[in-house]
């Protein structure tokens, strides 16, 4: 699809950055991915207007906001990234759907709920305690920035939910809701009402942003794929995760087709059919050992990407801006 498109952009241009889920692995992707758009155009991603974040996007939403530029984030120890792969805190283990009426109920109104929402319903609640997210963001930044909006489920209906800062939650809270992946987290509870990761209907949620008025939506998408290059892959397993990420880039363009149709520049990166191996199958989004080869492929082949015909505009555009955004002090819309 066309990297960028919308009006002419004004001197004053607001830009809104949308960092979509993709657990451990889709985090250092975006980490590797910003690096090399920054580099490319001299746009600094933490000067963003508005940050929105799901699950891993949520937490680099939140380290952007602490004034961490992405090429830094790739190192353990750094921004809320633990230096190991963590232990888990398990909770009891049950063998009950977490929320089979949710899903009867949303099947009744929509035939095609989104797979992400049934599986939230149908499997599990799961044994790993949220808690080393929410402490991670906790020390790293306790108060809630403005300007950061993070995406998350309520288990309940299957409701997205989209915290502003403004509800009286707490960062730390948000953030580990919005990473609760379903199965494999245990659900967060805000005033007592259970969530669970904000990807599980739409890994990105762009749009959100549909109605705020903004001049650029620079969209990061971990888990979609950029299908420009062809190939299958070999094997069942590889056309399942192809599959599995083109349903969710059918997904991200429509979300981003009322963005356009009201003339805002849209630039999208994702991962190419050659970056797929480096970030891993449908198993490895929480692959503490992938992180910094998928950061690296993702820096590179945004790189590369980059200097293509089609996104030459992109470039084009976050330079002209880059020079404004940067006079002001980073992290602060």
């Amino acid at each position: 699809m066309p990297a960028v498109g919308g009006r002419p952009l004004n001197p004053a241009a607001r830009i809104a950055l949308v960092l979509g889920g993709g657990g451990l692995v889709g985090h250092a992707w975006h980490v590797g991915a910003l690096s090399g758009l920054a580099e490319a155009t001299g746009w600094d991603p933490r000067s963003a207007e508005l940050i929105v974040g799901t699950s891993a996007g949520a937490v680099l939403g939140a380290e952007l906001r602490a004034g961490h530029h992405p090429s830094d984030l790739v190192h353990p120890g750094v921004g809320a990234a633990p230096t190991e792969a963590p232990r888990p805190v398990l909770a009891r283990r049950s063998y009950r759907p977490a929320a089979p009426g949710m899903v009867l109920r949303r099947l009744r109104r929509r035939p095609s709920a989104s797979l992400g929402l049934v599986a939230a319903g149908l499997v599990p609640r799961g044994r790993r305690s949220p808690a080393m997210v929410a402490e991670a963001i906790e020390r790293l930044i306790p108060a809630w920035p403005p300007g950061l909006w993070v995406c998350t489920t309520r288990l309940a209906d299957g409701a997205r939910v989209v915290l502003t800062g403004d509800e009286g939650v707490d960062l730390a809270t948000a953030v580990a809701a919005s990473c609760a992946m379903a199965g494999f987290f245990t659900p967060v509870p805000i005033e007592g009402v259970d969530h669970v990761d904000g990807g599980s209907d739409s890994v990105t949620n762009a749009d959100v942003v549909a109605d705020v008025g903004l001049d650029v939506v620079v969209v990061s998408s971990p888990m979609s794929l950029d299908d420009s290059r062809g190939g299958d892959g070999s094997g069942i397993a590889a056309r399942v995760v192809r599959r599995r990420r083109l349903a969710h880039r059918a997904r991200l363009l429509a979300e981003v087709a009322p963005l356009r149709s009201r003339g805002a520049h849209v630039v999208v990166l994702e991962p190419g059919a050659d970056d797929v191996a480096a970030l891993g199958g449908i198993g490895a989004a929480m692959d503490f050992g992938r992180r910094a080869a998928a950061a690296e492929q993702a820096r590179t082949s945004t790189l590369r990407r980059l200097a293509t015909a089609p996104y030459a505009e992109a470039t084009t555009v976050l330079s002209t801006t880059a020079a404004r955004l940067s006079s002001g002090p980073p992290g602060i819309p």
